[in-house]
């Protein structure tokens, strides 16, 4: 039985592999006008060998070679074989940092002035369509993510203005994944926590001289330092359909106005 159950464990193992990497990069390189996909990671499918392993012993524990059941089988292989999925389920989901309340983002920027609080939401409602904390969770193109442990590496592609683009741009400020790799050891960033997204904008920010500007209410010259930074800030090359700076700026006014009524209350 134990030689059974580890054939059809590693045949589920390899199969489910196949199957979750090719689902997830087929539709890419068939995408056509008006169609989002997504890049899969070849780490992330091979993970799934675990799930594909789990189903496939327990396919070789109720099945037998001559493809009935075993004449011996009893209720506690069920229990067992139920136990051993769900401590697989549990051990990869805490394992990705997957939690069930990631929904409820928490944002804090009390720490800021109100000047950069509301510049860093202007730049999240231009990249997201939003300032709210939901934008701490989306992708680039489609979807949200939970996991907040690390950037979430998901590159999709879609096509803007008749050109193919692809990014893995992610979070309230659309970070891609090589911008993680470079401000998260230097920032010491623990995770891609929305208090981190907002360290990594300010560096960004910092970078380009435009912190003072901020400060100093200087948001035009701020953007126009910074506008190289975010696709959807204006007056650069990228082509994604930029805000206006007057767009910008009476949305700034907007959150400058709530988040100095949040300091006065306080």
């Amino acid at each position: 039985m134990l030689g059974r159950i580890l054939i059809s464990g590693s045949i589920g193992a390899v199969g489910c592999v196949v199957v979750s990497y090719g689902v997830a990069s087929l539709p890419c390189e068939l995408a056509f006008k008006g169609k989002v996909c997504q890049v899969s990671h070849v780490n992330k499918a091979l993970d799934s060998w675990k799930f594909g392993f789990v189903v496939g012993g327990l396919v070789g524990l109720i099945w037998n070679p001559r493809y009935q059941l075993i004449s011996g089988f009893q209720p506690v292989h069920v229990s067992v074989a139920s136990l051993m999925t769900l401590s697989f389920y549990f051990s990869i989901s805490q394992g990705t940092g997957v939690s069930s309340v990631s929904s409820k983002v928490r944002v804090s920027t009390s720490s800021y002035s109100p000047r950069l609080s509301a510049f860093l939401a202007t730049i999240r409602w231009a990249e997201t369509g939003t300032s709210e904390p939901e934008s701490y969770r989306k992708l680039v193109f489609n979807g949200t993510f939970d996991d907040f442990s690390t950037h979430p590496q998901k590159k999709q592609c879609a096509p803007i203005n008749g050109k193919r683009v692809c990014s893995t741009a992610a979070g309230a400020y659309q970070m891609l994944n090589r911008s993680w790799q470079d401000l998260a050891p230097k920032l010491n960033l623990k995770d891609f926590s929305p208090a981190s997204q907002d360290k990594m904008a300010i560096e960004y920010i910092r970078r380009n001289n435009a912190l003072n500007d901020v400060e100093a209410g200087r948001f035009d010259s701020a953007v126009y330092k910074v506008r190289k930074v975010w696709a959807s800030l204006p007056n650069n090359n990228y082509g994604q359909n930029p805000k206006s700076i007057d767009q910008l700026r009476s949305y700034y006014q907007q959150q400058l106005q709530k988040y100095e009524n949040k300091r006065s209350e306080s």
